[in-house]
């Protein structure tokens, strides 16, 4: 249970690649898939009428840490 609190401790947004604040790019970094996926994913969550995910995007923003400068493997992990 520990190193699940662990791992969700370490997602922080990456404003830089993202769009509007960076989640998506986050989340994307953190999973290690791929950032069109991800944006794909939540897209069609919201479209859908999953009315959560407005709501969960702008606690994310609110609530996860900014990551000051995207890493350098980004590029590579998120492709």
């Amino acid at each position: 249970m520990r190193e699940k609190i662990e791992n969700i401790t370490n997602l922080k947004r990456i404003p830089e690649k993202g769009i509007v604040a960076g989640i998506c790019a986050g989340i994307a970094y953190h999973l290690g898939s791929p950032l069109w996926v991800v944006r794909l994913v939540t897209a069609v969550l919201f479209i859908t009428r999953a009315h959560f995910i407005p709501a969960l995007y702008i606690l994310l923003w609110i609530f996860v840490p900014k990551m000051e400068k995207a890493p350098a493997d980004f590029d590579v992990i998120t492709k």
